[in-house]
């Protein structure tokens, strides 16, 4: 990793957890007990859990969020414990050591650190490459994948995961830009993006490409699938799993996997509806706009059959 440290100012003050009211009802956090948030990020929904009494692991792939999480929740001393990795990585582990949680939580997408740091190459305006990286595992950056994919799986990809109806015009011209090197930071693909699509739009026309890219760089659906097939290993009985998703794909397969394991009788328990932000934390915190927390209570009784296809 090529990023410079960001600068030092309060964790606190940079980073506002969302729905963070909403996971500690579903969560319950108490004394006695121990939980998994496998998104520690700046450590705002940790720090929440830990003020309740509960001990928590912290997981995170990025070694800045590491760090920074590590100094905002040292008052607390062993009650949390942080280590690294992705966070499949962290259920599956936890399963194979036949650990469980009273809780397990995952917050999906981009930190407020990466997103703030224009080095990471995350945003539409940064003049850094368009890196996208969310930590150690990825085996290249945006302006990697691009040039190692043709075309035409370009415009597949910006279609798919970005759910962009002008994939193959934008995919056309971000190719162009990489060949006459035009393209070289995140500003001159938002820059390409906007070229390619006409007329006025209400959001950027570059963001769901900027979406697109980074769900590849990091994985972030194929980590989701492997996380929803081991959750309910690592979830105690009467325990709860709790996962806030940002879009539509994420959102979309929390709610099949964890239906389906309700009717497999996995879940005692789940979210029939979505929880998403009040009023009042949307116009305190506009990031919780597109928030959508799910959650699932497992089973007193833990069934020993996991269904089809959700098993690692």
């Amino acid at each position: 990793m090529r990023w410079q440290p960001v600068p030092e100012q309060d964790v606190g003050e940079r980073h506002r957890p969302v729905l963070i009211g909403e996971v500690v009802d579903a969560l319950s956090p108490a004394a006695g007990k121990r939980y998994l948030d496998c998104t520690l990020g700046l450590g705002g929904h940790t720090e929440a859990l830990l003020e309740a009494g509960a001990a928590v692991v912290g997981v995170d792939r990025d070694p800045q969020a590491r760090a920074l999480a590590a100094e905002r929740l040292a008052r607390f001393g062993s009650a949390v414990n942080i280590i690294g990795g992705t966070f499949a990585e962290a259920v599956e582990q936890a399963a194979q050591r036949g650990e469980t949680y009273a809780g397990v939580l995952a917050d999906l997408g981009v930190s407020s650190l990466q997103l703030d740091d224009p080095a990471r190459g995350f945003g539409i305006h940064s003049s850094a490459d368009a890196d996208m990286r969310m930590g150690d595992g990825c085996p290249h950056d945006a302006l990697g994948l691009i040039d190692e994919t043709d075309e035409e799986d370009l415009a597949d990809m910006i279609y798919k995961y970005g759910e962009e109806r002008l994939s193959r015009r934008i995919a056309r011209a971000i190719k162009r830009g990489r060949e006459d090197g035009s393209l070289r930071s995140a500003v001159d693909l938002a820059q390409v993006v906007r070229s390619a699509v006409p007329g006025r739009h209400q959001r950027h026309p570059a963001l769901r490409t900027f979406q697109a890219l980074r769900i590849v760089v990091n994985d972030e659906l194929g980590q989701l699938d492997r996380l929803l097939a081991g959750l309910y290993r690592v979830v105690a009985a009467d325990g709860v799993a709790a996962i806030i998703s940002f879009h539509s794909l994420e959102d979309r397969a929390v709610k099949i996997a964890l239906r389906s394991q309700a009717d497999a009788e996995l879940w005692s328990d789940i979210a029939r509806r979505v929880v998403t932000a009040t009023d009042a934390e949307l116009a305190a915190n506009p990031r919780s706009h597109s928030a959508k927390l799910r959650w699932a209570r497992r089973s007193s009784h833990l069934h020993p059959v996991a269904p089809k296809n959700h098993l690692p």
